[in-house]
């Protein structure tokens, strides 16, 4: 009992170290690679890729694949992840060219999205 005790508040204390997160996807299903931070997510392409993180501001940057000219193109956006959201940006052509992030939904901790953690690609905290 004793020894019970202390590692289940080390495992309560360690569920409050991811309170937010991010999911990036494209508008047509395209690949893409995302670094969060100069941080590589993905090593091969995916259409959706969701991140947990702790609150704070954070430097994304997506290389996408342009379904029209099949050409690589980098998109960077500095983002603000606030505590108890998971906030969800799509990766848009405009013009059938230039890529751009735009935010989309914002969804509370609590969702299904963020309680499934097999939808997380999880790193640890440095």
């Amino acid at each position: 009992m004793k020894t019970l005790l202390p590692v289940l508040l080390l495992a309560s204390l360690s569920a409050f170290g991811y309170d937010s997160g991010i999911a990036i996807q494209t508008e047509d299903g395209t690949s893409i690679l995302v670094s969060v931070n100069g941080k590589l997510y993905n090593k091969q392409p995916g259409k959706v890729v969701r991140v947990r993180s702790t609150p704070g501001l954070f430097h994304l940057e997506v290389k996408v694949l342009n379904p029209w000219n099949k050409q690589w193109y980098i998109v960077r956006k500095n983002i603000h992840v606030e505590k108890g959201y998971e906030f969800q940006y799509k990766v848009i052509f405009i013009n059938k060219l230039k890529p751009e992030i735009l935010e989309v939904k914002k969804y509370p901790i609590y969702s299904r999205y963020f309680l499934n953690p097999n939808l997380y690609n999880r790193h640890p905290v440095s």
